[in-house]
């Protein structure tokens, strides 16, 4: 939920119907917008019953300081996310301030760019008040927008998406850190800013769960009901060792468990499996439906929630995945940085991600159909799920840490087609579902950069939003389509 606010000129002399309609339409339009790109808005004024001051002789906006608390305590006891202050003309700026301190939000000042009122003096007066009285962390790192709806739905996609991370978990199956991966360790307690909490569970959750479910004829029936579903809906290719018929069932196990698991934190955001080496080498099978399902609307047992998925306890990628989740809505994809030239990125996780991705429909029955479950290349045993990712647009995010400072590092990837050529080039891994990518910078200065082997993407252009988010966590975005940016955090 957003709350819009609109503030006046308090002074008795000032009073001017004409102004105060002016101030009244713009208020009201803002709001459509915001309804209409299907935001959910706390209209402050009207719930001050400020669309009926004409009749009192009164104002429409905001005018006194009684009135700018009351308005504060009611955004903060709404559950919004943050708040818009319509500036359109002039105002006294400790009623903004005041407002502020009460509703503790995300704060956006915000005027159109109609010459007729002084929204710009209105703007720049009170962001320097807020600054000035830096009476919170929101009037201190408040953002300011002039006459740019699209940006302002930004900024409120912004932060309904850092509002519900902060306020949901992360689970963990298997804490980090996976084979010896030192990025993939973390300051959780610092992390708290961003997210509301982390739940670590031992695979052997699952590992139970999974065992019960294939031992028990009762239970088997959802294992067996999946399993068909997979071979009518997928291609399944068994080779009689990696991948056979009790390798998949074992691997629908884990997911299976996996969902039981899941359904007793549903304040979750994210979910993370270790699998290597506990799952892929001791128990026997890669744990690749997790990543490839979760993050999916479809499975055997019907429709279900898209929860973003990643692998190897990759908290950090974890976040970044959650993050595109609720700025775009769309399934987010996770996976390593597996090749990489002056040319393109290819990625590519270690045997599934997001079957989204397979043809990128809407329809979940073309993305399966685009899928082939066959043996890997790794792990004791288990089914890999490949496909090949089609030509789109991409937002990519990676939330990183050098020296104990956080980064989150962005840009826009222009897709590129797996060619035949890029194909027949591929070995290692070819069972693995990839993703190929235009890369902004040169091959040397990408890898340079990289503060993980892992990347999650969106298909949209959201980095308007990643750099808001970046302002609200208080880290340092970095666009890798601006070689000044990639040269600070390198220190050249």
């Amino acid at each position: 939920m957003i709350a819009v606010v609109t503030f006046t000129d308090p002074r008795p002399t000032a009073l001017s119907t004409e102004r105060e309609r002016a101030l009244m339409e713009k208020h009201k339009e803002l709001v459509e917008e915001l309804e209409k790109a299907g935001f959910r808005v706390l209209d402050v004024n009207e719930k001050l019953g400020k669309y009926g001051a004409f009749e009192n002789g009164e104002n429409f906006g905001i005018d006194s300081m009684g009135e700018a608390l009351k308005a504060g305590q009611m955004i903060a006891g709404s559950g919004a996310s943050g708040i818009i202050a319509g500036l359109w003309h002039w105002t006294e700026s400790n009623l903004v301030t005041a407002m502020v301190r009460e509703a503790k939000r995300p704060l956006l000042l915000y005027a159109d760019d109609d010459p007729a009122w002084a929204g710009t003096t209105c703007v720049t007066s009170v962001g320097a008040s807020l600054w000035e009285s830096a009476v919170n962390e929101y009037a201190l790192n408040h953002f300011r927008l002039k006459g740019n709806l699209e940006k302002v739905k930004a900024w409120a996609r912004t932060v309904e998406a850092v509002s519900k991370l902060s306020r949901k978990s992360l689970l963990l199956w298997g804490a980090p850190y996976t084979l010896g991966m030192e990025h993939l360790m973390d300051d959780l307690p610092r992390l708290k800013r961003i997210v509301g909490d982390f739940i670590m569970l031992d695979q052997y959750v699952l590992v139970k769960r999974a065992d019960k479910m294939l031992s028990d004829e009762r239970l088997r029936v959802r294992v067996e009901e999946f399993y068909d579903w997979l071979l009518e809906k997928t291609n399944v290719k068994f080779d009689g060792t990696m991948l056979t018929p009790e390798v998949l069932r074992r691997q629908i196990g884990l997911y299976l468990a996996a969902k039981e698991s899941f359904k007793g934190h549903e304040n979750v955001s994210a979910v993370s499996i270790k699998c290597q080496p506990e799952l892929s080498e001791i128990y026997g099978v890669t744990a690749c439906l997790i990543p490839a399902f979760f993050p999916f609307g479809v499975d055997a047992e019907g429709e279900k929630d898209v929860i973003p998925a990643t692998c190897e306890g990759d908290v950090k990628g974890t976040i970044s995945s959650a993050l595109l989740f609720y700025l775009s809505g769309k399934p987010p994809l996770f996976g390593d940085i597996k090749y990489v030239d002056d040319e393109l990125v290819m990625i590519a996780n270690c045997g599934a991600s997001s079957l989204y991705y397979a043809r990128l429909s809407e329809n979940p029955e073309e993305n399966l159909k685009a899928t082939t479950i066959q043996g890997q290349c790794q792990g004791a045993s288990g089914g890999a799920l490949t496909y090949r990712t089609p030509k789109d647009t991409f937002t990519v995010a990676r939330l990183v840490r050098k020296g104990g400072e956080y980064f989150l590092l962005y840009f826009l990837a222009e897709g590129v087609e797996i060619t035949e050529e890029i194909e027949s080039k591929l070995k290692w891994g070819k069972q693995w579902p990839h993703t190929a990518i235009r890369n902004p910078l040169d091959k040397e200065t990408f890898i340079s950069a990289m503060g993980a082997n892992h990347l999650s993407l969106v298909p949209g252009d959201y980095t308007e939003e990643v750099r808001f988010v970046a302002r609200l966590w208080g880290v340092r975005a970095v666009n890798l389509e601006e070689g000044s940016e990639v040269k600070s955090i390198l220190g050249v």
